[in-house]
């Protein structure tokens, strides 16, 4: 008789080698967190509860930093001034005949107890000489406590009369209103009419034709922004044309040299047309008739 076959007591090799490999790896754990207890997580989390309510702490305190900080710069200016040496005392101005005072110190930007060794002066020098009416300016220090101005002004040619105010101009057109008129402004030519300082330096080049003529001249109206009438010390106008003025200039120091014309009875000498001369008497009075421009 055949023995009955025997139970196989062990695996099959391929399901021994299966549970040796799950063995060695250990029983599988689940190693992820939740989203809320990841610690980078929980962290940005915190900073930025923190962020707003540090901000809404900020925003209640800025006033407080504000004073504060102002506070802790006037101590440091006051510790800086304290230690400062050659502070600024005095600023002094040599050769100031037209220009504001007020002008000067703005362009210079100082006040007093700045340090003087502190003060830029080649940049103090470009802005004097920023102001219309100078010409050139030197910024010196003079230790211990002194900043030393020598401006050289522009030279006033003419006062020019417009309305109840007058002006000061320079050859080139340039105004200024001074502060104070200044030694022999009263010789100056008197100037009239709208524009007129524009058209100075036209004026003092036709003038200079007539060295003699100019002598006599007291002031000049610029008529109609085109043309002259000179007034002479005697009161006679001369009225010269829009054209070729020179000429005209001429023919009248020719007239005054020949037949002593302008110092007669006559109020204006017109020479506005160039092949007429037109005399006109003063009234009994001694006013000079008015014209056309």
């Amino acid at each position: 008789m055949s023995a009955a076959p025997k139970t196989a007591s062990k695996k099959s090799p391929a399901g021994r080698r299966d549970y040796d490999r799950r063995k060695k790896r250990g029983p599988m754990r689940k190693t992820s967190r939740p989203l809320w207890r990841q610690p980078m997580l929980l962290g940005i989390v915190v900073a930025l509860l923190g962020c707003g309510v540090g901000g809404g702490w900020w925003a209640s305190r800025e006033g407080w930093l504000v004073e504060a900080q102002a506070r802790l710069d006037a101590v440091s200016r006051s510790v800086v001034s304290a230690i400062t040496p050659f502070k600024l005392a005095d600023v002094t101005v040599e050769g100031r005949d037209y220009v504001e005072r007020d002008a000067i110190l703005a362009a210079l930007d100082v006040k007093s107890g700045d340090s003087l060794l502190g003060v830029d002066l080649q940049a103090s020098r470009q802005r004097l000489e920023a102001i219309d009416w100078v010409a050139g300016a030197t910024v010196e220090r003079r230790l211990p406590d002194t900043l030393y101005v020598t401006l050289r002004e522009r030279r006033a040619v003419a006062l020019w009369q417009n309305g109840t105010e007058y002006t000061l101009i320079d050859r080139n057109g340039r105004t200024v209103r001074a502060s104070r008129m200044p030694p022999g402004a009263e010789s100056l030519l008197l100037l009239g009419g709208p524009g007129a300082p524009e058209h100075v330096g036209e004026l003092l080049l036709l003038l200079a034709y007539e060295p003699a003529l100019t002598s006599q001249l007291r002031a000049a109206v610029w008529v109609g922004q085109r043309r002259w009438n000179l007034v002479l010390n005697s009161g006679v106008e001369i009225w010269l044309p829009e054209e070729d003025a020179v000429a005209a200039l001429q023919q009248a120091a020719k007239l005054e040299a020949q037949h002593k014309l302008l110092s007669r009875e006559f109020g204006v000498v017109d020479l506005r047309l160039p092949d007429k001369l037109y005399l006109r008497k003063r009234g009994p009075d001694g006013a000079v008739p008015s014209g056309p421009a």
